[in-house]
């Protein structure tokens, strides 16, 4: 793939939508493109976050687990990002990614970003704005959850009805 369409991939995702040119050329000459066959691990739940990918081709199974049971899972995309959170700080991958048919995905490692932005500072603080909104909506969507379960009977609360009750509207 060439850088050009790298870029023009990159520019449809919205994370990387307010991007110059000169930010996304950086991105993309810095990143990897990497493939995996059906049915191959991209990550484990739990592992060490250090970089994000953009789907290019292919799609992906995302899939949260506790105890042994899958508790949720979704398919993503061509143009799906996955992770931008490690791209900004050191945390651990909240679901496994498994390749559900041959794939091809951008990495961005987060050394790379971190470049980008110290090469951008006004960038730098749009995408620390952006993630402190999300974080705020996130704690009070949270808020409401603990809210509402807040009302359930401890001996009714089990995962499977707590997620129930969460999910009424």
């Amino acid at each position: 793939m060439s850088l050009n369409s790298e870029m023009d991939l990159m520019r449809q995702v919205p994370f990387f939508a307010d991007f110059t040119d000169d930010q996304l050329r950086l991105l993309a000459f810095g990143a990897e493109t990497r493939s995996y066959r059906a049915k191959q691990v991209l990550f484990r739940q739990g592992d060490l976050a250090d970089s994000a990918f953009i789907v290019l081709d292919g799609e992906i199974r995302m899939t949260i687990s506790s105890d042994g049971r899958d508790l949720d899972s979704q398919h993503l995309y061509a143009g799906s990002l996955i992770g931008e959170l490690a791209l900004v700080a050191e945390t651990r991958r909240t679901a496994m990614a498994i390749a559900v048919e041959d794939l091809r995905v951008i990495q961005i490692r987060r050394s790379l970003f971190r470049r980008v932005m110290d090469e951008y500072p006004e960038l730098a603080e749009e995408i620390h704005a952006r993630m402190s909104s999300r974080l705020t909506n996130l704690v009070a969507d949270l808020q409401q959850v603990v809210d509402m379960l807040d009302g359930v009977p401890q001996e009714a609360a089990s995962m499977e009805d707590a997620m129930t009750f969460a999910m009424k509207d």
